[in-house]
């Protein structure tokens, strides 16, 4: 998906970095699959994705809340585009081996915001655990 609006891919990235950074360890695992994911699901070069990366950092200490960034991508996504994010989401989780609590709680948030169904979130987990297992 290629997009011209910067707004959307750093909102995208908030979020995911949100997920990595849920348990409070962000670690550099986590980093590397959100610029690969921001990268593939977006179509950019490398340094780009990394810029983003380090642009939703800053930008999420100076935020409070997940609504802002949701409320963006409710915006320019269609559901099945959430329903990808959602799953891309999960990986991020799952980039340290395990779903902590809190990234499934985050997820769930997440999920919420974009209005994606309990059913969905479930099939997007199960996806992503078969593509990682």
């Amino acid at each position: 998906m290629v997009i011209e609006d910067k707004n959307i891919v750093l909102a995208a990235t908030c979020l995911l970095m949100s997920v990595a950074d849920a348990d409070e360890v962000l670690e550099d695992g986590e980093l590397h699959i959100i610029e690969d994911i921001i990268k593939d699901f977006f179509e950019l070069p490398q340094e780009e994705a990394t810029g983003f990366v380090q642009s939703a950092q800053n930008k999420l200490k100076a935020t409070a809340g997940l609504f802002e960034f949701g409320q963006i991508l409710n915006t320019k996504f269609n559901h099945q585009e959430k329903l990808e994010f959602i799953e891309c989401v999960f990986e991020v989780a799952y980039a340290d081996g395990d779903l902590h609590y809190l990234e499934h709680h985050t997820i769930k948030k997440i999920a919420h915001i974009l209005h994606i169904e309990r059913d969905e979130i479930i099939a997007a987990k199960a996806e992503i655990k078969a593509y990682l297992d």
